[in-house]
């Protein structure tokens, strides 16, 4: 783990499932309610977040074959039906506002389809600048396509942005486009961080001791 001090950031890309919103028990719920439709042994959590890996485009139709469009389908319908339920972890609200304050560029990147996305976001009032999610790029994370879209929107380069995620998806998304990456909890992943901790707030508690360059 690197020493956040000897980096400096224009901007802060963040995932948004499990790393600024609770939402754990939402996916759980709609997961096994696609399997429930067509039949599948229902999974744990634990099986749900291994699968949540991949993205629903991509994961599907490994798990459902040529009906996995109709999975899909069930499983954000459910999400929909709950999407009252999605809940900011305790104070992230006010460190993302903290962190437009000092002059950084905030972008949410996920792989959640990107009507559901902007819908949730924009009933929690995040701050943000730029926001892309399933479907608004070719391919999803960890493939680099919507990272490179957002650093071309703020003709940056990656040296200056720095991806914060959950997963091993996001770390993974982070490496293929060269940047930096910190990750949020503590989900098993021994490849290259810069910087690990359990909650965004003590990171972003961090980041402003630095302000944006």
């Amino acid at each position: 783990m690197k020493n956040l001090r000897d980096h400096t950031f224009k901007a802060i890309f963040f995932d948004w499932d499990n790393t600024l919103v609770d939402t754990w028990p939402i996916i759980f719920k709609a997961s096994n309610a696609a399997l429930k439709h067509f039949g599948l042994p229902e999974a744990t959590l634990e099986e749900i977040k291994i699968r949540a890996q991949l993205s629903t485009r991509e994961g599907f139709p490994k798990l459902f074959g040529e009906q996995w469009e109709e999975a899909r389908g069930i499983f954000y319908q459910t999400i929909f039906e709950n999407k009252d339920d999605v809940r900011l972890y305790e104070g992230t609200h006010s460190s993302l506002q903290a962190l437009k304050k000092s002059g950084y560029l905030i972008a949410i990147i996920s792989n959640k389809k990107c009507e559901l996305l902007r819908e949730e976001v924009k009933r929690l009032n995040i701050p943000y600048d730029f926001i892309l999610g399933s479907g608004d790029s070719p391919q999803d994370k960890p493939h680099p396509d919507m990272g490179l879209m957002t650093l071309k929107h703020f003709g940056l380069q990656p040296h200056e942005a720095v991806y914060i995620g959950d997963s091993i998806t996001d770390w993974m998304f982070a490496q293929n486009l060269n940047m930096a990456a910190i990750a949020i909890g503590n989900d098993a992943y021994d490849g290259p961080l810069l910087a690990r901790f359990n909650t965004v707030n003590e990171l972003v508690k961090k980041l402003l001791e630095y302000p944006a360059t």
